[in-house]
């Protein structure tokens, strides 16, 4: 795997520079305030701004340095075979309702874009879910029943689609979307600038007083609306939310082929390895270039990321004649019991308050989504789509007591697996340099790592500061990860995904070298 990047590095931030922005070192007011600068949090801040808002954006690390960087960037209300699901464990007006809140998404992003006249490589495809053996083909059938009782734009069809692979059906919706993240938010990023809307990085949010949020480094921001668009909410101890989501990791690949599939489809295999696959339009390279993603996992199954890379190439090779790899990476996405997004007022007690988070992979229909709603809550407007995504909805008694029992089952799981690995001792260990390592240290166990750059040693507390989860090490991304609930940290110990907001214990140490 050495001829890859895949240190969070995707073929969208190589081939965008945006702008930087400030610390916040100061008290300052606003009358809203977002929190988490990635697709989510951005989107909100332009509904916002537009609508002449004062805005303030807060982020823990760079800009648009996350998840939104390392995403299949597909727009899809086409997401998996949903909407026999809604109509099974819900009724057919939701189901209805849901697709035409992630269409009328896809609607406003491409409106946004003609707007602003946003170069963001925005075009519309067909989705197409396929299934590679006969077994699977019912599925489908029954999907492709709820798409006509829906009236989706959708049909059915038995290879009859020009793939460079054998599959036994596929099923369409038509008019979906992709585009290239960065260069749109860029676009975005402009319009807020000129909006007067202030942003501020390595600025993370702490703790929450009344209408006061402090920062990290003890900075008060005070505030008259509130927006958490983390990736998990952050002060998720108020709303429940450490138990209403599940943490699945994929990976994604990017290659460069001979043999690619239509350009105008973008596709969601639901047999086999399900991969997906879209071409990256515009991209500089003499072959056509397509974006692998798949292997997803629960957190709490550990697998090794180079491992699962593997296998993506290895699937993704069976499906096309690939010739240069150029990038990989992994991405986290936060799963919902009912399968729809949690968009809406944060809790019960506050009408200022308000979360996007859930998005069970479809974070650019939903994220965008999110900034249509609460702009409505916000102004005191109805929206028609806010009773069926509010955190407060109903999800489901079976799928939510599952969830909710579950989720601490697998928690227990993955601490009782920790407790009997055999760790090397701290005084034993042999790194190399940019390795880390758990270790023991006496009768604890701490988080080693050795840096590139210098004759130091970092030695971090192996314990999440959200519920106290043991974090496993993340060799390729140079990061501990906490398989309970999704928080991330840099070998230095910094929080540079929540929901924890509270960095490791950390001790430098010198080699002996």
């Amino acid at each position: 795997m050495s001829e890859f990047k895949h240190d969070n590095i995707s073929i969208w931030s190589d081939t965008v520079e945006l702008p930087s922005y400030p610390k916040l070192e100061n008290d300052i007011e606003t009358e809203v305030l977002v929190v988490g600068a990635g697709i989510t949090g951005l989107m909100n801040a332009y509904q916002l701004a537009m609508k002449g808002y004062k805005v303030t954006v807060i982020d823990t690390d760079y800009i648009l340095g996350g998840t939104t960087a390392n995403t299949t960037a597909r727009i899809m209300a086409q997401q998996g075979l949903l909407y026999s699901q809604i109509m099974k464990q819900k009724d057919k007006e939701t189901a209805r309702l849901y697709y035409d809140s992630q269409m009328d998404a896809i609607d406003e992003m491409e409106a946004i874009g003609k707007k602003h006249n946003i170069d963001g490589d925005f075009r519309r495809v067909d989705g197409v879910i396929y299934v590679e053996e006969e077994a699977s083909v019912s599925a489908l059938e029954k999907e492709a029943e709820a798409y006509q009782e829906l009236g989706i734009d959708g049909t059915l069809l038995k290879k009859e689609l020009d793939f460079p692979f054998e599959t036994s059906a596929e099923l369409v919706m038509r008019n979906q979307a992709e585009f290239h993240p960065l260069k749109y938010l860029k676009g975005i990023l402009e319009v807020l600038e000129e909006k007067g809307v202030k942003i501020y990085e390595h600025t993370r949010g702490k703790s929450l007083d009344g209408d006061t949020l402090t920062t990290n480094d003890g900075d008060n921001i005070y505030f008259k609306q509130l927006i958490i668009a983390t990736h998990f909410p952050f002060l998720d101890y108020q709303g429940f939310y450490f138990n209403s989501f599940k943490i699945n990791r994929s990976y994604g690949l990017v290659v460069t082929t001979s043999t690619p599939p239509p350009e105008n489809v973008s596709l969601s295999g639901h047999d086999g390895p399900s991969l997906t696959t879209r071409h990256i339009m515009g991209a500089d390279n003499e072959l056509p270039t397509l974006l692998f993603g798949g292997m997803g996992h629960m957190s709490y199954m550990e697998k090794d990321m180079i491992d699962q890379l593997e296998k993506l190439r290895l699937y993704a090779d069976q499906k096309t004649s690939n010739h240069e790899r150029l990038y990989a990476y992994r991405a986290q996405d936060l799963m919902t019991a009912d399968s729809m997004p949690f968009i809406g007022y944060f809790d019960k007690d506050h009408d200022n308050r308000f979360v996007a988070a859930g998005f069970n992979k479809y974070g650019m229909t939903n994220g965008v989504l999110s900034s249509m709603i609460i702009s409505d809550l916000i102004e005191g407007k109805d929206n028609r789509y806010h009773d069926i995504v509010s955190p407060q909805r109903s999800k489901g008694v079976f799928q939510q007591l599952k969830q909710h029992a579950t989720t601490p089952m697998e928690s227990m799981s993955i601490e009782t697996k920790n407790m009997l690995k055999n760790y090397p001792s701290a005084d034993e260990v042999d790194l190399s340099a940019g390795e880390g390592a758990v270790v023991r240290d006496g009768m604890m166990k701490k988080g080693l790592y050795r840096d590139e750059n210098s004759n130091e040693y970092y030695v971090v507390d192996n314990r999440c500061t959200h519920m106290g989860c043991s974090l496993s090490w993340n060799q390729p991304d140079k990061t501990w990860d906490c398989p309970c609930h999704g928080s991330r940290f840099n070998f230095k110990g910094n929080v540079i995904e929540g929901p924890a907001t509270t960095d490791l214990d950390v001790e430098v140490k010198k080699t002996n070298d």
